[in-house]
């Protein structure tokens, strides 16, 4: 299989959020593509070394460069040059280079060709050499988690992760609990994991059952109903609707009533999940909630709902759900709060699903 060189670096090059030129470095750069001789190894052998020397700096000449013209022997060198370096892998984690929608659909891309990109991707948010948990750049490491959890889940994956799963960052422990669940699809380890102290790891272990329809896992799953935590129960609900045979709709019915607000917001976002036309009345009802997090989540599901219902009368369409966001935290982490606009009642977050904590 040829790997699509030129595309994925191409489309890399547009989604790149760039610095001002920087000077002499372009000047070089394009010098030596203008004068390119594809026969000469004095031009490869220049380009290589200004990668060598300062790669975060290349990595934006080049891109800069590439911009404005992609033709050429030269540039096509130079895209070759930046496919085989793991400076292209490293600029996915860069959150001032890359937004981390662009970073997570070129990874999807770039996967098929790449069976170790999750691996190596780890690597670069987690180096194995570090010398303490204080040397990790936790945003980065936070993002690598993001993309690596919208990747197909390959269980080469599973060593990497388990020291993970101890991590001091709640954030870096429970996304990693997600990936583990997710790749392992392991009912009795979620088991396990219902017993942790941490709300948010219970929450993401009970995720990663979603689809799963063995016995094991509908057991862990009503078990899970059963958790005090708004947010553990409503992932719980959602495995249950997609295993079958739980009523979850009287659930979370009763749930949407509860005095407390988080547990109302946590049932409005299970609904938008479940997208059961029955949800609309009490969604409509929650629009009007006096809290701003309940009113926020419920809007959210349903423009879910409302655009999951449009795609299905205009097949041909593709399906443009708006983003999930995870039921709010009990934490420490508050939910930002939403700018309300004046909606019809049968009328975008963490991330997409990789950036739950």
């Amino acid at each position: 299989m040829k790997v699509p060189i030129t595309e994925l670096v191409r489309e890399f090059v547009r989604e790149a959020r760039l610095s001002e030129a920087s000077g002499q470095s372009d000047v070089f750069l394009q010098a030596l593509l203008d004068d390119f001789q594809s026969s000469s190894a004095l031009f490869k052998r220049d380009m290589r070394r200004m990668l060598e020397k300062d790669p975060a700096g290349f990595v934006q000449s080049a891109c800069r460069i590439l911009k404005a013209s992609s033709e050429g022997p030269g540039a096509e060198y130079l895209m070759e040059l930046l496919w085989s370096n793991p400076v292209m892998i490293s600029s996915l984690v860069d959150p001032m280079l890359l937004p981390i929608k662009s970073a997570i659909s070129l990874a999807q891309q770039w996967a098929p060709y790449d069976p170790l990109l999750d691996i190596k991707l780890l690597h670069i948010g987690f180096p194995s050499d570090s010398a303490a948990v204080c040397d990790i750049d936790i945003v980065r490491a936070n993002r690598v988690l993001a993309i690596v959890n919208e990747l197909p889940a390959r269980r080469h994956i599973l060593l990497p992760l388990v020291s993970l799963l101890h991590s001091p960052d709640p954030k870096v422990r429970s996304k990693a609990t997600t990936l583990y669940g997710r790749t392992s699809r392991n009912p009795d380890w979620v088991r396990k994991k219902l017993s942790e102290a941490d709300a948010r790891v219970r929450a993401n272990a009970v995720e990663s059952l979603w689809g799963s329809e063995s016995a094991s896992s509908r057991s862990v799953l009503k078990e899970a109903v059963r958790d005090p935590n708004h947010r553990v129960a409503a992932n719980a609900l959602v495995g249950l609707h997609h295993a079958g045979g739980y009523d979850v709709v009287s659930c979370l019915d009763k749930m949407a009533k509860r005095p407390e607000p988080m547990a109302r917001a946590a049932a409005a976002f299970a609904m938008g999940q479940i997208l059961s036309a029955e949800f609309k009345p009490v969604l409509e009802a929650l629009l009007k909630d006096a809290n701003p997090q309940v009113r926020g989540q419920a809007l959210r599901s349903l423009i879910r709902m409302k655009r999951r219902l449009s795609a299905e009368a205009t097949p041909e369409a593709p399906d443009a759900a708006a983003p999930e966001v995870a039921p709010p935290d009990t934490g420490s982490e508050a939910v930002p709060p939403v700018v309300e606009p004046v909606v019809e009642p049968v009328v975008e977050g963490a991330p997409s699903h990789a950036d739950k904590s």
